[in-house]
């Protein structure tokens, strides 16, 4: 009779729930897996000197305000009984500051697995202010602790907070209570988006076999496992450089019943081809193409053979290339989904033709690409600019006029048109018009005088009229740039200001940034906001905040201020550090520091603590193996990888390098940054092929856009440091 009823609970829940049992059982993690889940970052981040910070604020006065910062440092430090003992008065006492005491006991609390205390505390902090993502989070992992039927609804109020790190986390946790609840539309819209959205977080993987076990119990439509959702999740991994599961996954789809063999294929030669294995992706794409049966999949993989062919380089490999893309574009034109593709085969084609100085084929394909009303609209705006750089490199003057003229009333706002306006001075000079050629060299240097063209055409202008003007001193005066003195906080504000200042105070500047970060999104354009947010967040060496803290408050000033104009930004946006290391590193080498200043701003914005995806250190962005290579060059014994955070280390052979690269490319600084970003094997190609280009217009013809970008950036860097400094 006992396992009659047993049988019949469990039945009953197998109903309620939509699970079986040990699934349904599952879903709320217990105690110790409550504690696994990820942390915001203000409240799982080690912050540095915790132990000092603890003894100096020890030795303060007991004031509400050192009292709170104690307690911080206390729960940062994972003395969570004494964080909690600390912070408990702190709400009551120091009102203004409520949000961020209960925010930090609420951890303390959380982590001694008292989440009634918790919540509490946490819930008197409130969901508003710049903590509020985080408040909710913490209280929901307290409510699922709790086995409280509030946790769901809290994980969506945190989903509602657009772009949060722990969304994935979030989504995780809300997909498996509503499952728990049988709330399956609910759980499947979180697990689609969980696991098709971000497949390289481990909340992806956790939430997978639930979203199995959904779909088998025909509770869901969406099923993990099925091929189209694997390819999906497998060009999201490719997309994000996460090529190691991509191949674990391609090998899922590829024994996934009713897969395509050739989208495996395919999938794999992108694979391969992120890892720069090109002959290996050739093979693979050509075997897709040979194996589709969706004349589209074949289409795309001849094209993508194609750009495996423009990696090699070599000649016999360009014109493999260009009959790949022939290809792909004859069986694109003749598919209903083939218009990406067709454009995406067009502008390969014209990269190429330009890449090996080949204008006059390259012209047409601009001009289809122009005036074709099946391209994006960036795709034809490109295309536009193209053709008018194209014909100046033919030296077809007045045609390159008619062209940029026509390019610059059409677009006037395009990313193209400070380039579009200098290059119609270009060509109205090399027709003979030096008159209308100033104009309009003077128009880019009234518009845009502090980026690359303006560098350019102030240059131009003081060759053709000396004395017509510099970078940084043109018609410049209407900029809306800060001034030197305090600027007038707006009332509103003042209270994040006053909580700032607390948290600078109290050894927090990270929480004060934090802060100010919040108070920016919503006054992007007040200049105190911005100034006061961009100097705590480069006294943090987070530089990436201050620049755009100060790009969206001065954008003006930034273009066109001049150099007095900008001192107030200068060590913000154009940091000048280790300025000794670099000028006795080049001593002798007829280089100027500043281009080297440029290069550091661009590689790691003088960081020695920088790291790239791709393993480069240190300021310069040298690859270890690189900087071994220089050592032992240079008789160097005993190289540590380690070293390259050193600045002095990495510098040295930083600089060893870039140049080698510029004396190998005569002086050229162009070419040398370009081999610096893209390689020695694809700037010899470039070298060879557009060397006698005039500089200016091979930086243009430079076909790789990331290239081309970093060297305009470096180039324009240079001019901003002789400016500035």
């Amino acid at each position: 009779m006992k396992l009659r009823f047993a049988l019949i609970a469990v039945l009953f829940l197998v109903l309620v729930s939509g699970l079986p049992p040990a699934k349904a059982q599952n879903q709320a993690p217990d105690q110790a897996s409550i504690q696994d889940l990820p942390l915001p970052r203000i409240l799982a981040a080690r912050a540095a000197g915790l132990q000092e910070k603890t003894e100096i604020l020890s030795a303060r006065p007991q004031t509400p305000e050192n009292v709170l910062a104690l307690g911080i440092v206390q729960a940062l430090s994972r003395q969570y009984g004494q964080a909690a003992a600390t912070l408990r008065p702190v709400p009551a006492e120091l009102p203004a500051m409520a949000g961020w005491a209960g925010l930090y006991l609420g951890l303390a609390r959380f982590r001694l697995s008292d989440y009634q205390g918790a919540l509490a505390a946490l819930d008197a902090a409130g969901s508003e202010g710049p903590h509020g993502p985080e408040t909710l989070l913490l209280s929901a992992y307290c409510l699922e602790g709790l086995k409280s039927p509030e946790a769901l609804p809290r994980y969506r109020r945190f989903l509602e907070f657009p772009t949060q790190p722990l969304r994935p986390a979030a989504l995780w946790r809300a997909a498996a209570l509503a499952a728990s609840a049988g709330d399956f539309p609910s759980a499947e819209s979180y697990l689609r988006e969980l696991i098709l959205d971000f497949p390289w977080t481990s909340s992806a993987e956790k939430a997978e076999p639930l979203a199995r076990e959904l779909a088998r119990a025909a509770k869901t439509s969406f099923d993990p496992g099925s091929p189209e959702s694997l390819r999906g999740r497998i060009e999201v991994l490719l997309d994000k450089s996460q090529t190691a599961k991509a191949l674990t996954l391609i090998e899922k789809y590829d024994a996934a019943p009713g897969a395509d063999p050739a989208v495996a294929l395919y999938l794999k030669g992108k694979a391969q081809y992120a890892r720069r294995d090109t002959l290996a992706s050739i093979q693979l794409f050509e075997d897709a193409a040979r194996m589709a049966r969706d004349p589209l999949l074949s289409a795309w993989a001849f094209y993508h053979q194609g750009r495996c062919y423009w990696r090699l380089s070599g000649p016999e490999d360009a014109a493999r290339m260009e009959d790949l893309l022939g290809e792909a574009l004859n069986r694109a034109k003749g598919l209903p989904d083939g218009v990406e593709l067709a454009g995406a085969c067009r502008k390969l084609l014209l990269l190429s033709r330009m890449e090996r100085g080949r204008f006059q084929e390259a012209l047409p394909l601009a001009r289809e690409l122009a005036a074709s009303g099946q391209e994006s609209a960036e795709a034809r705006e490109q295309a536009a600019w193209l053709t008018g750089l194209i014909r100046f490199a033919l030296g077809d003057y007045p045609g390159a006029d008619a062209d940029l003229a026509a390019f610059s009333a059409t677009y006037p706002d395009s990313e193209y048109a400070p380039g579009a306006m200098y290059w119609l001075g270009r060509a109205k000079e090399a027709a003979g018009d030096r008159g209308l050629a100033g104009e309009a060299l003077r128009q880019v240097l009234k518009r845009w005088p502090n980026g690359y063209y303006g560098m350019l055409a102030a240059a131009r202008l003081a060759a053709m009229q000396p004395g017509a003007g510099t970078v940084g001193d043109s018609e410049t005066g209407s900029a809306a740039c800060p001034t030197s003195g305090d600027h007038p906080v707006p009332e509103e504000a003042r209270p994040f200001f006053e909580r700032a200042a607390v948290l600078e105070a109290g050894l927090l500047p990270e929480l004060a940034e934090h802060e100010l970060a919040f108070l920016a999104a919503r006054m992007p354009r007040d200049p105190a906001v911005a100034l006061h947010l961009a100097r705590l967040a480069s006294d943090l060496g987070d530089h990436l905040t201050a620049v755009r803290a100060v790009s969206r408050a001065f954008p003006d000033c930034l273009a066109r201020g001049t150099r007095e104009q900008l001192a107030p930004l200068r060590d913000i946006v154009y940091p000048n550090r280790f300025g000794d290391i670099i000028t006795q590193n080049l001593a002798g080498a007829g280089v100027d520091p500043n281009l080297l200043r440029g290069l550091i701003r661009q590689e790691s914005f003088f960081d020695p603590e920088a790291v790239s995806g791709a393993g480069a250190v240190g300021v310069m962005q040298l690859m270890p193996a690189t900087a071994k290579s220089q050592a032992e060059k240079y008789g160097e014994k005993n190289f540590k990888a380690e070293s390259l955070k050193d600045p002095a280390v990495n510098i040295r052979f930083g600089i060893r390098y870039f140049l080698e690269r510029y004396r190998e490319y005569g002086g050229n600084p162009a070419l040398a940054l370009a081999s610096y970003n893209a390689g020695r094997v694809k700037v010899g190609v470039w070298r060879d092929l557009l060397g006698g280009l005039d500089p200016e217009l091979f930086v243009e013809c430079i076909p790789y856009a990331e290239t081309r970008e970093y060297v305009k950036r470096i180039l324009n860097n240079q001019a901003m440091y002789r400016m500035l400094y």
